[in-house]
């Protein structure tokens, strides 16, 4: 098992800041760009003390993912048309006010987790408390609850960011089946999503600390997985997946890689 380092608030955000994620907290937040990195720092080390998952100590709730995906345009499209989005572990759930930033109704957005804390410190990080009309969820994705129940069949598009991987196989393909049982049943319903990968799949011997067992998947594993959540349903997809490699991948796991990916039903 992985020894996770102490937070040591040593972590190089700078570049990030720079780039799109500082865009973002200047034009939708208003955070003025020198006091930028001491209110990141100060909300990822928040995070972490909830729990410590590297996307706290590596700043990942800062790349904006859901924005990379290579159908962002037909999200935004499906959002402006009146469809729901769901987007599954949205943590801070800086993908909803990016897609708000870039035109997405915001009451067509929903955020859905587990942990009460992210939803909140979302809030503080964005500084949009009293201003964002999108939903937040805390909530299960797995329970079948009256909440649950009020949204099947009423969303078109679902996201999962960083959200699958955290199982083992059949977990994750019991998610997969669960998103698509939830979507409308209707053509160009779409479901996105990046999972931590590897290039050697397989259960992942590096596993945080406090965390599930989790499979890590290549390209191939994960294209099988959606496959056969397809079957299992009834229904068809169109899978595209882009791997990618960077040092926050390695820097994880030498083997580590990210995956990219969107689906499109039949």
């Amino acid at each position: 098992m992985a020894e996770i380092p102490e937070w040591d608030g040593e972590g190089n955000v700078s570049e990030l800041l720079r780039g799109e994620a500082g865009k973002l907290l200047k034009d939708y937040a208003n955070i003025e760009p020198e006091k930028m990195e001491a209110h990141v720092k100060y909300i990822a080390k928040s995070g972490w003390d909830v729990m410590r998952y590297p996307c706290f100590q590596k700043f990942v709730f800062l790349h904006l993912d859901l924005s990379r995906c290579p159908i962002y345009q037909q999200v935004i499209e499906q959002t402006q048309s009146g469809h729901l989005l769901l987007d599954l572990g949205c943590g801070l759930g800086q993908d909803i006010r990016r897609l708000v930033q870039d035109g997405a109704p915001a009451e067509n957005l929903i955020g859905l987790d587990v942990v009460p804390e992210y939803i909140d410190l979302g809030y503080q990080l964005f500084m949009d408390r009293s201003k964002l009309a999108s939903t937040f969820l805390i909530h299960d994705f797995f329970q079948d609850t009256p909440e649950m129940d009020r949204l099947k069949h009423r969303v078109k598009i679902i996201n999962s960011g960083y959200f699958m991987h955290l199982w083992n196989w059949e977990i994750q393909l019991n998610a997969a089946k669960r998103m698509i049982q939830l979507l409308a049943p209707v053509k160009d319903a779409i479901i996105t999503g990046v999972h931590f990968g590897s290039q050697s799949p397989g259960m992942w011997a590096k596993v945080p600390p406090g965390l599930s067992p989790m499979f890590l998947h290549n390209k191939e594993t994960l294209s099988e997985l959606w496959i056969q959540a397809g079957k299992q349903t009834q229904t068809t997809w169109t899978i595209q997946i882009v791997i990618e490699h960077d040092k926050y991948c390695r820097d994880i796991d030498p083997d580590g890689c990210r995956l990219r990916w969107a689906l499109m039903r039949h």
